[in-house]
């Protein structure tokens, strides 16, 4: 079955393929298989944030029904890696966060069925959190940056300044959008106190920079993601909110992604997306951390 979902800037394929010899014996020595499709499948459809490893396999269980159908569950733990879901590279080549640089970790439940040589993830729950711990990092390196809160209003503030900069001083064709604040950590300074440390991500949207209004990127709908160059940018914003220096690098998911054209379709940021506030609504542990892109919970109701 085939998904393309417009509201996220993604369009992918959903979670049935066809399965691996690896995969096809429903015993406890296919689950480094089945983990590994999971994993994939998992990558395939995150809608923000950024794609994960595959660490551990902390359980499973076989059981072949009468109809001859394999039903798998998984427990598996998995690592962040530093590429962005829109990064074009597989989460298997990506580096993962050290431990000193804010790493997180996601506990996850998965399901899935194996029949007639196709397998399908049913459904995955997965619990996100920092790893280490705030509290931990705090002790065993009391100058480490410690993450913090996505939507924090100076993070924020921050990132639009940043966007707003980074179109107004760039010489490229179109006008670029904040896609989502991809990681927040605070900071202090000798001399200089607290800084807010960002990660950001920015896509091209569809509108040309002909006119010379730097602000017009705020109405404009991003290029989807076959057409869209994405840049993953750094910044910094002190106590006197003053930004610093952008760090920007490009990358796209097509090698010539080409200008747009007039019958282009658009596509519509996550953040922005019914899809964004019912992965919110659906958590479903406690006091969920806001400074982690949190796994959605697969399917979404």
């Amino acid at each position: 079955m085939a998904v393309c979902l417009f509201a996220v800037l993604l369009c992918f394929a959903a979670a049935s393929v066809s399965a691996s010899p690896a995969m096809s014996a429903c015993n406890r020595r296919d689950s480094v298989a089945a983990a590994r499709f999971a994993v994939h499948v998992i990558n395939d459809q995150r809608l923000h944030g950024f794609k994960f490893m595959l660490v551990e396999i902390m359980n499973s269980k076989y059981q072949k029904d009468v109809w001859g159908v394999c039903h798998i569950a998984l427990k598996v733990k998995l690592l962040q890696t530093k590429c962005h879901f829109t990064y074009p590279k597989s989460h298997e080549q990506c580096d993962l966060f050290r431990p000193d640089e804010g790493g997180t970790a996601a506990i996850c439940d998965i399901k899935l069925s194996l029949i007639r040589g196709v397998s399908t993830v049913n459904r995955y729950n997965c619990i996100t959190r920092p790893e280490p711990s705030k509290e931990v990092l705090a002790q065993i390196c009391p100058s480490c940056h410690i993450m913090h809160s996505l939507d924090d209003p100076t993070a924020l503030k921050a990132a639009q300044e940043a966007t707003l900069r980074f179109n107004r001083d760039g010489n490229r064709r179109n006008y670029f959008a904040l896609m989502e604040v991809a990681k927040v950590e605070i900071g202090y300074i000798f001399h200089t106190g607290k800084i807010t440390l960002l990660q950001l991500v920015l896509v091209e949207t569809v509108c040309l920079r002909e006119d010379g209004i730097s602000n017009r990127y705020v109405n404009c709908a991003p290029r989807c993601p076959d057409k869209a160059t994405y840049y993953n940018c750094y910044t910094d914003y002190d106590k006197f909110k003053v930004l610093g220096d952008i760090d920007c690098d490009s990358y796209s998911k097509n090698p010539k992604p080409g200008p747009p054209d007039a019958w282009e379709p658009t596509c519509e940021l996550f953040i922005q997306s019914p899809k964004a506030s019912a992965c919110k609504a659906q958590l479903n542990y406690p006091n969920p951390d806001k400074s982690v892109h949190h796994i959605c919970p697969f399917p979404l109701k």
